[in-house]
């Protein structure tokens, strides 16, 4: 049974808890902030839940003093706080923290996110030989080239890669080569992703502050942290060197040129991939006309022979019955019955060009539905190689100075 540390000063908090994680889960308890430090490195638990607002040492205290520790570093830390604000999670997530969960919370919410952080430090612990041989791998790959060759080494590879996974595999190349960390966060209208440079699944806290600081503008600091934001992709830098102010400055000239080329290769990727699906619908479209031409095909062959049947069997009724016949009346009457009988059933036989009229009435519209998707299809690469034309006649990087 997983064991669990609550370091709460309020006693609703831990019986609360208690209650709802009863026969789940081992719980430990703790007060304070020492007395969890403590119970910490004495019982090794398998994951901390860490009240912020506590006397004494708070919990992003604590949480730092935890990671700083040899024997708590890897364990799970999840807050648990009142404030809900970005600011407050930010600073959770600089403290080290998995998650956090605002006060009050239900017992499901609590359930649910115990679940996520314990699949994602499962996750992390089946990935760990992967992350060796991927550093190993970085070690190796650092030469002596200077990093503004390192851009353009970057650029020149994306433009042969056509899928999102190997765009960012290209890209942690780039920033392993420069000792970054990142993760990055691709969102466009229909794809929404987020790739570790570690190979490690990203943590809820991370992926959560990501995704809101998107919208604060090219560059946003905090602590050792940078995020860099593009229309279409995202990247935070983890590691930022801020003992190296000049080695700072220049990643922050570099990344954008390979962030707005990444950009715009996710554009051509996701273009690509809505003309590949078109493509595709296309061919089953062409599929089901091909079925419907031939349902048109069987009907009006089968239209044509039981019209030419008809007409043949009501002319041997009428030889048949031709030598009877003389000029009486009833003779005169049976004869027109038997032409207008077999007139009515040819009638019946071609109300089948009814069914054919809506056959020809599903080709075209599915036609036209092709033709408009194509249509929007072409103006989009149009527009898109029009502005490609105006970039390249005045190029100029979207860099910040130092």
């Amino acid at each position: 049974m997983s064991s669990i540390l609550i370091i709460d000063d309020d006693k609703v908090t831990h019986s609360f808890i208690s209650r709802a994680l009863a026969g789940e889960y081992e719980l430990i308890s703790a007060w304070h902030g020492q007395e969890g430090l403590e119970q910490a490195q004495q019982i090794k638990p398998d994951l901390i839940l860490l009240d912020v607002e506590m006397p004494g040492m708070n919990g992003y205290e604590v949480c730092e003093l935890l990671k700083a520790s040899a024997i708590t570093k890897h364990t799970p830390v999840i807050f648990l706080s009142a404030n809900s604000q970005l600011r407050d999670r930010m600073q959770g997530f600089e403290a080290g923290a998995d998650d956090y969960i605002v006060k009050p919370f239900q017992a499901e919410t609590l359930k649910a996110k115990l679940a996520v952080v314990g699949r994602y430090r499962k996750t992390e612990e089946e990935l760990s030989n992967k992350v060796r041989e991927a550093e190993v791998t970085a070690h190796m790959a650092l030469s002596g080239t200077s990093e503004l060759g390192l851009v353009i080494s970057y650029i020149e590879a994306s433009h042969s890669i056509y899928d999102y996974q190997n765009l960012a595999n290209e890209f942690f190349k780039f920033a392993n080569e420069l000792s970054l960390s990142c993760t990055l966060y691709i969102h466009t209208d229909h794809f929404e992703q987020f790739f570790s440079s570690t190979m490690h699944q990203v943590p809820p806290l991370e992926s959560e502050l990501i995704s809101k600081l998107v919208s604060e503008g090219r560059f946003f600091d905090f602590g050792s942290r940078t995020q860099i934001n593009y229309p279409n992709i995202s990247v935070l830098i983890k590691n930022m060197p801020l003992h190296e102010m000049d080695r700072y400055g220049r990643i922050k000239d570099l990344f954008p040129a390979a962030l707005s080329s990444t950009d715009t290769k996710i554009k051509q990727i996701g273009m690509m991939q809505a003309t590949q699906n078109n493509f595709e619908a296309f061919n089953e479209s062409l599929g089901e006309m091909t079925q419907a031409l031939n349902t048109i095909k069987n009907a009006v062959d089968g239209n044509q022979k039981a019209g030419v049947k008809i007409m043949r069997d009501m002319l041997m009724e009428l030889d048949r019955e031709l030598p009877r016949l003389g000029l009486e009346s009833d003779q005169e009457q049976y004869l027109l019955d038997s032409i207008e009988s077999a007139i009515s059933e040819a009638y019946e036989s071609i109300d089948i060009s009814n069914k054919i009229t809506d056959n020809f009435g599903l080709i075209l519209k599915t036609l036209e539905d092709q033709l408009v998707k194509h249509k929007q299809i072409q103006s989009q690469m149009a527009d898109f190689i029009a502005i490609e034309n105006e970039e390249e006649k005045g190029y100029s990087m979207d860099v910040e100075l130092f």
